[in-house]
């Protein structure tokens, strides 16, 4: 399969407090190997770039469905049927269209038992569940969304975990953005 790789690649990590009394997780993008940027992982209203998305905290076995990015820190994603927001945009920057990819490595530690994407044309507001499954046990992952963006255009993506049902674990994974 022919896919040009990124330079972005998110970096997740999540920290679960002994005894379950606090869990929180963070994610940052880091680059990677790479020529050229063609998809960028911007802000929910501008073209910000995002350094980090953090998932608040949570109990063993939760479902954490309102990450936020450091760009749109006091805006987290918004699940609705009329009025959803994503935790991120991802914006078009080649020349062609591309089909988009994500690539997701295993959490380490076992901190995260499933994880969940949506990807959208920006602007739609009626995503009201995030169900399309990223991983279905933790474990790594290369998945097809299908989804396109032309030149210039935007996605907007959304994320969801399932934390494991094991106190005082942590870990971090990889999310890597490909474009096709």
């Amino acid at each position: 399969m022919l896919r040009d790789k990124l330079n972005l690649a998110l970096i997740a990590g999540i920290v679960m407090a002994i005894c379950g009394i606090l869990v929180f997780s963070s994610a940052s993008i880091v680059k990677a190997v790479g020529t050229e940027t063609t998809i960028e992982i911007v802000g929910k209203g501008a073209d910000t770039p995002v350094g980090t998305i953090t998932f608040p905290q949570g109990e063993p076995s939760d479902i954490i469905s309102a990450p936020y990015s450091n760009v749109d820190s006091g805006d987290p994603q918004f699940l609705d049927a009329n009025n959803s927001e994503p935790v991120v945009r991802l914006k078009n920057t080649s020349v062609g269209t591309l089909r988009v990819w994500l690539e997701i490595t295993g959490w380490t530690d076992n901190a995260v038992a499933s994880q969940r994407y949506e990807l959208v044309t920006d602007g739609t507001t009626t995503v009201n569940a995030v169900a399309t499954t990223l991983s279905s046990d933790g474990t790594s992952a290369t998945v097809d969304t299908t989804e396109t963006l032309l030149t210039g255009a935007y996605g907007a993506l959304y994320l969801e975990i399932t934390l494991s049902s094991q106190y005082g674990k942590s870990g971090t994974s990889t999310l890597t953005i490909l474009g096709e």
